[in-house]
């Protein structure tokens, strides 16, 4: 009896040997022929086909099918791009990969203005259908607003037959170009500085201020700057009844515009309720606002808001999804502003020098201390070292890229783009060549606009991109500049400003892309003191 246990257990060795064996010289077959298909699959990726078609943009190589260079595009952007340049050595398009997507990435800025002036094969209109269906826009919604209408309709004149959601364009150039329509919000904004910024309405509004006295307060600079901005700019655009309808709505698109690029890039809900949460409570409120009869809103309102509404009725939109185009309004009202004023601030007070410029140069610009003429400020000539500090600020801070869907195969910069990828132009990337800006692109130093004759043509250098570029180039732009240098001004009349203690350079936070302006990294808020001055009321 024994023996013959024993056998059978050496039999059952030998087979469990035998299986074992067998398993591995299987896992060794399977992973020799992945290891064979990933060769052949890289080979000609990466080989073969950029000899077959030497006439489309060569495809900076990476080792991972699908995911391709996804993981190092949300870790840094600018950086990956600028290292496939580099690798690539000629300036000519090339293209990347990252989560399957295909992006022909154009940075060479004579080749940036062809893809801006090509308008019949690349495609803005994608990526604003593709952002109304991710916040919840219902496809009849999408194809109403980009259907042609009546050139002969009533509201905004369509002579050219255009849809809402191409005229939506002019309609924001007409409301936010210098003239009577961006005047009223240029005085609604000068109005509000001039009665919210002073101890008394930063000690009301600034709950979350570190210390108080009768002189002075400490507030969070980034925290500061962007709850102000927000406020300020709903206010312009929807006067105190959006802010009634929900008074917490500017805290909630702070929270949601830190976490933006989570729906820009489309991520999937389960990893992104930190930007649901805020952006369905926004949508929600801003249903409300319209449920108000008009005449209870409409005369607070601006232009763009109530004319778009009127437009949006005409083709049948409902509450729900004028709602959400408004959303898309609102965020691109509000995203770069809080920033830039931030980052202009944090320059200003490492350097005091341009700091004491900028407060000199606009003092003219006041009545005591009452600001009385804005346009004073937004005149270079007037304002030189403003303008540049303006200009420097964006060059350092600007993080955006402009993106358009490829409709059609289009030849840009002499290569083949073939339809259904995307053309990026980023346009940190041009604002960091030493060949344009100098050796020193890594410094913050507004002397470069100033100081020789090619400085004083930079503004107007195809390098130059700071709000994109055709016809979808940033219809806010003057608005932008009146506001955050109209604050400034004022801030630097009123009062002095310094950092409490010795907190280091705040870091731009660089793995998370933006529609312009970049934010900081989490964590690196620094708080400044507030200290009211004396100014003489005759000057």
């Amino acid at each position: 009896m024994l023996t013959y246990t024993l056998d059978d257990r050496t039999g059952h060795v030998v087979q469990w040997f035998l299986l074992l064996i067998q398993d591995h010289t299987t896992v060794f077959y399977v992973s020799a022929l992945l290891s064979a298909a990933w060769a052949i699959w890289r080979a000609w990726r990466f080989t073969i086909y950029p000899i077959l078609h030497p006439n489309e943009p060569k495809e900076l190589p990476y080792s991972i099918p699908v995911f391709g260079h996804g993981p190092s595009f949300f870790r840094d952007s600018n950086g990956l791009l600028a290292k496939a340049r580099k690798y690539f050595g000629a300036n000519e398009p090339f293209a990347l990969t990252a989560f399957n997507h295909t992006f022909y990435v154009v940075t060479d800025a004579k080749q940036s203005a062809e893809v801006y002036k090509n308008t019949e094969a690349l495609s803005f209109e994608e990526f604003v259908q593709t952002l109304m269906r991710e916040n919840g826009s219902d496809e009849d919604t999408i194809k109403a607003i980009y259907s042609p209408l009546p050139s002969d309709k009533t509201g905004f004149p369509n002579p050219e037959g255009l849809s809402l959601g191409v005229l939506a364009q002019r309609m924001h150039v007409h409301q936010l170009h210098p003239g009577d329509y961006m005047g009223v919000l240029q005085r609604k904004a000068q109005d509000w500085i001039n009665n919210e910024l002073n101890l008394d309405g930063l000690v009301r509004q600034c709950k979350y201020s570190r210390l108080q006295s009768s002189t002075t307060i400490q507030l969070p600079l980034y925290e500061w700057t962007s709850d102000y901005f927000v406020r300020l700019g709903q206010h312009i655009y929807f006067g105190n009844v959006l802010n009634k309808v929900d008074p917490a709505y500017a805290t909630a698109y702070v929270v949601f515009d830190e976490v933006i690029w989570k729906m820009l890039y489309q991520y999937p809900a389960f990893l992104c309720r930190d930007m649901i949460a805020p952006r369905d409570q926004m949508i929600a409120s801003l249903k409300s606002y319209f449920q108000i009869p008009q005449d209870q809103r409409r005369d607070q309102a601006a232009w763009i808001i109530n004319a778009m509404e009127d437009e949006m009725r005409a083709i049948g939109v409902d509450d729900e999804n004028l709602a959400i185009v408004v959303f898309h309004l609102y965020f691109a009202i509000n995203t770069n502003a809080r920033k830039t004023s931030f980052w202009m601030l944090t320059h200003l007070m490492r350097n005091p020098a341009y700091l004491a410029a900028f407060r000199a140069e606009t003092a003219p610009a006041f009545r005591g201390s009452e600001l009385v003429d804005v346009s004073y400020i937004q005149d270079a000539s007037k304002c030189p070292q403003v303008d540049a500090i303006w200009h420097e600020t964006l060059r350092m801070a600007g993080w955006a890229a402009s993106v358009r869907l490829v409709t059609r195969d289009v030849i840009i910069g002499g290569k083949r783009m073939r339809k259904g990828n995307r053309v990026m132009v980023p346009h940190r990337l041009l604002h960091f060549d030493e060949n344009v800006f100098g050796d020193d692109v890594h410094s913050w130093r507004p002397r470069r606009w100033l100081g020789t004759e090619a400085g004083r043509k930079l503004p107007n250098s195809p390098s130059w991109r700071p709000f994109g570029g055709g016809k979808t180039k940033c219809s806010g732009r003057f608005l932008a500049k009146y506001v955050v240098t109209a604050f400034v001004a004022t801030l630097l009349r009123r009062f002095d400003i310094e950092m409490v203690g010795d907190p280091p350079v705040p870091q731009p936070d660089v793995g998370r892309p933006v529609l312009g302006i970049i934010s900081v990294k989490e964590g690196q808020d620094y708080v400044v003191s507030v200290r009211t001055r004396l100014v003489d009321s005759k000057r």
